[in-house]
Parts: structure tokens; sequence; C-alpha cells
């Protein structure tokens, strides 16, 4: 793809030296003498990188970045000037600028920041398409390997049917997943999909949060509430852990199931229910079975079938397909650039023995995204595995582990503070290097370091 510059200056020497230099580099090349004539050309061919002066006759360069940026707000326009204040290239920065250049030129200086800037707005497509590609996604078993395959064909078998589930696997699985794949599939993806986690909750709270209560049922029942079974009427409800529900409870979920119908506590009135059940659990049916922890009804009178997930141990060759996805989501949730698994790393993540399966993965690759934000990840730079991560990043880096403990903004500032840090003092605090090295303009860099209170050793 060929990159479009348009740049802005009612000087034709400048015009001319600008455009010889950018073309030598490959970019593709218009320009404009003044600030309304740049207006009507972006409008009919917007360009990819505008180079912009600020003294212009007729509107100023300020007033034609506004406009420019009513027609696309996110085009990165550099700023240019020979005789501006500083006062003048910081309301340039604060009103959008990408970065503010100093007249007569650096042609190093040019060529770093136009770099610089397209590859920002590179990254920032790169990122919105990921975001929507997130957002529009289905739950879906990622992967190619034949226990995948295995999954998809038994869940699609029983997406037009209405029969009860029991999904057992490992922790971190993806039971919950299968389980919204079947209901979105099942001609009730309209109506809603309920999912209950009993861990933790005594025996009546497990009871009112699963059939409803009327108000004064019991002390602290303030008003009436419908329970998971009743909001998922013509729905699906995923318990996630059968065995964490009393068995007087699981005998009142056998007879919702098989008589349609339920009662809040506190009343004696039935109410509709015809929900679709889907029970998850760590243990197999016989286990389930000798230790009584489900009754032997949810086999014999609702006839549950039986679905075994993989550990993703037994399906390691899906982790490259994986490592997309959840890097897809991390720049979907948390914003920045996507991190970047070199071939050599997807090896030694394929080997690992994941115990948390793709739960544990999500958080790796969560860590990760945090901690190395837009790098490529090398066997030499890649964090550690282990349940107190380490990396040659963090030792350079990251002081200590504590960061590990923030929120994710708080983490975010405290690392970015780390990062600069660590660069700056490696290149003896010059700046354009430091610039160059960690893809950030001089600029940017200067407010970064007033920003963290950032000083130079003595």
């Amino acid at each position: 793809m060929t990159i479009q510059i348009l740049i802005v200056d009612d000087e034709q020497p400048i015009r001319e030296s600008l455009s010889g230099l950018f073309e030598d580099e490959g970019y593709l090349v218009s320009h404009s003498a003044s600030g309304e004539e740049a207006v009507a050309r972006f409008r009919k061919n917007p360009a990819d990188c505008v180079f912009l002066d600020i003294w212009m006759p007729g509107i100023d360069g300020l007033e034609t970045m506004a406009r420019l940026k009513q027609i696309n707000p996110d085009v990165p326009i550099i700023m240019m000037s020979g005789h501006a204040t500083i006062d003048t290239a910081v309301k340039a920065t604060k009103q959008g600028a990408f970065d503010f250049i100093e007249k007569p030129f650096s042609l190093d200086k040019l060529l770093i920041t136009l770099r610089n800037a397209v590859e920002k707005r590179r990254l920032e497509l790169e990122n919105s398409d990921l975001k929507v590609e997130v957002n529009n996604r289905s739950p879906q078993f990622v992967g190619r390997s034949k226990a995948v395959s295995l999954i998809r064909r038994q869940l699609d078998k029983m997406k037009m049917n209405k029969q009860h589930m029991i999904l057992q696997g490992q922790h971190g699985v993806g039971k919950s997943i299968a389980a919204r794949i079947v209901h979105e599939g099942s001609g009730h993806s309209q109506v809603g999909f309920v999912a209950f986690k009993a861990l933790g909750l005594d025996e009546q709270a497990i009871d009112a949060e699963l059939f409803g209560y009327e108000k004064g049922a019991f002390t602290g029942a303030l008003q009436a509430r419908r329970g998971r079974l009743e909001v998922a009427h013509n729905g699906t409800l995923y318990i996630e852990e059968i065995a964490d529900i009393p068995m007087r409870i699981q005998e009142k979920i056998v007879q919702v199931m098989l008589k349609h119908r339920l009662q809040h506590l506190g009343n004696t009135r039935y109410v509709p229910c015809d929900t679709r059940l889907i029970l998850g659990s760590k243990h197999d049916k016989e286990t389930l079975l000798q230790h009584g922890s489900i009754l032997q009804a949810f086999y014999s009178q609702l006839h549950m079938i039986t679905m075994t997930l993989p550990n993703l141990q037994e399906r390691a060759e899906d982790i490259s397909d994986l490592l997309q996805m959840l890097t897809a989501e991390q720049v979907a949730h948390l914003g920045g650039e996507p991190v970047h698994f070199s071939k050599e790393v997807v090896q030694l993540l394929q080997a690992y023995a994941w115990p948390g399966n793709v739960r544990e993965l999500r958080n790796y690759v969560e860590r990760c995204h945090l901690l190395c934000s837009g790098q490529v990840l090398t066997p030499e730079t890649m964090l550690s595995l282990d349940e107190n991560p380490q990396s040659p990043l963090s030792f350079s880096a990251v002081p200590d582990d504590t960061v590990l403990q923030d929120g994710f903004h708080d983490a975010r500032k405290r690392f970015e503070r780390s990062y600069i840090l660590h660069h700056l003092d490696k290149n003896n605090w010059n700046i354009s290097k430091t610039a160059v090295d960690i893809g950030m303009e001089r600029s940017q860099l200067h407010r970064k370091i007033k920003a963290h209170d950032l000083i130079a050793k003595d």
C-alpha cells in the first residue's frame, strides 16, 4: 500500500524540497499552497499524513488542522514553523497535532517523524480492525486440531434439540463457551442465556438465587426477585459446577425440569419455567455419582447427554490460533498495541503443561499485553510461565512484581515510567536516540518525562 502525504505550505521551495525528499522514499505526495486549498483537496482525496505550516495567508495552520480533523479526526498532522513560540507548539499539540517540527528542517528528523506517524496510524487501523473482529465474534472453539473438530461436531448435534447436557472437563477448558455455543445455535439465541456459579454461597443463598423469592420470604428479602431458572425461561441456564449445589436443591431442580414450573421462596403459586439445563463439572460422571455429588435422577430422569472437553495440553497445536484470538481480545478490551509471539515462543508455549488450560493462557496473554504491548516476544524476552512471573524485560525495566498487583491503569503507568527511564539511562539521556529506540516522537517523550517527573542520575 502506497502512503499518501499532503504538504501544506505557502512557500514553493519548501513544498518542492519536501516533495522530492518524500518521493525518493517511496511516498505518494501532493501539496497545497494554502489552508483553503488543502481542505478542499483533502476532502476529495484524504491523505495518510499531513505536513502543515502554521503561518500562512488566509486561514492559518491551526484553523486548517481543525478543519482537516473534522473530515478525518485520526489523520496524523505534523505542524511546521520557522518562527513559532513554545506556546504555539504546545497549543498545536493540545489541538491534536502529532508532532511539531522547526525550520530549517533536519532531514533525519523529518523522515523519522513521518515513519512514526505512519506506523502509529497503521497500528490504530489494525487495532480498530481487531476490535471489530472481537465485538462481532460469536463464541467458538478456536483451533484446527482433531480434538476441536470433534467438539464442534458434537456441539452442532446438540444445537438443534433442547436436551439437557452435562459438560465435563478441567477448569478453564471452555465449558461455559460450549454452553453458549449450544444456546446460540438452538434457535433461542434471542432468549436469555443465564450462568450461575454457586461457589462461596450458602444453601439458602443458592436456593434464593435459583428459584427466586417473595418480599419477606427470609431476613433481608426486602423485595420480590425472580430466580435464575425463571429468568432463563425458554432459554438456557448454565450451572458452572454442579457439585457445588446441595443435594436438596438438586432435587428441586430436577422437579422443575420435569414439570416445567417452579415456586418462588415464600409463595405457593407456580410460575412456568421451560428452561434448558446445562451442568458443568470438573469431575466425570462416575466420580460425581460415587461421591454423592450429583443425583442419579439427572441421568435417569432427565436423560442428560454427557460431553467431555479436552484440556489444552491435549490440543497444544491450537495454541497459535488461540494466541491470535486472545491478543485481539486484549486490544479490544484494554487498548494499546498487540503483542506478537515469535515462532520459537509459540513452540515453547505448546510444550508447557497449562494446568489452568485456556483460562491460564488467557491470563498469560493479558500479562504480556500489560507489560510488553507492541513488542515481538522471543525466548529471551518472553515472560515466565510460573505464578510469580519474571523475565529479562522485568529485570531491566520493571523494578519489582508489585506492578502485577495494581489495577490495569496504575500498572501501565508504573511500567511506562520504568520503561522510559530504563531507555533514557541506557542512552545516557540522549532524547533523540531514546525517542528513536522506543518509537516515540521527541515532543511526546518530553511530555512523558515531565508527566512522570523523571530526572537524570548524577
